[in-house]
């Protein structure tokens, strides 16, 4: 369910954020997401984003988790789990450690603060290598 979870949310939240990065909408929302070239505060990097921004985020991350919950009928304490790895990835994706594992890499993320045409997945890169924006 996890797994189901984490392939969901960023197959609903990599082509949001591509389409962020419009040159109509990037500068009306996703922009100020945007001023920080290398982050390194964690949270309140990964925090500072535009309301519309953070809506479309919990919509995404709320389509991942009704999808395991009918594909895998998953469990609320995965769910909990989710909430929480998700939250943690999230911070880690804006601070100044170089974690990977299982194909996951804060450099992505950083990669995609400093070069703003690629890397709108989070965790896993499908998007990314599907649409040659890896």
């Amino acid at each position: 369910a996890l797994v189901v979870m984490f392939v969901v949310l960023d197959l609903c939240y990599a082509p949001c954020h591509h389409l962020l990065h419009m040159p109509a909408i990037y500068p009306l929302i996703h922009k100020h997401h945007h001023r920080q070239h290398f982050p390194t505060r964690g949270y309140l990097d990964a925090g500072n984003e535009h309301p519309i921004e953070h809506i479309i985020g919990v919509l995404c991350t709320w389509a991942s988790v009704l999808s395991a919950v009918h594909i895998v009928d998953a469990h609320a304490v995965v769910i909990f789990l989710f909430f929480n790895i998700h939250a943690a990835l999230a911070m880690l994706n804006h601070s100044p450690y170089d974690v990977e594992f299982l194909g996951y890499s804060v450099a992505n993320h950083e990669m995609h603060h400093r070069k703003f045409t690629i890397n709108y997945s989070q965790y896993c890169m499908w998007y990314d290598h599907l649409m040659k924006t890896y």
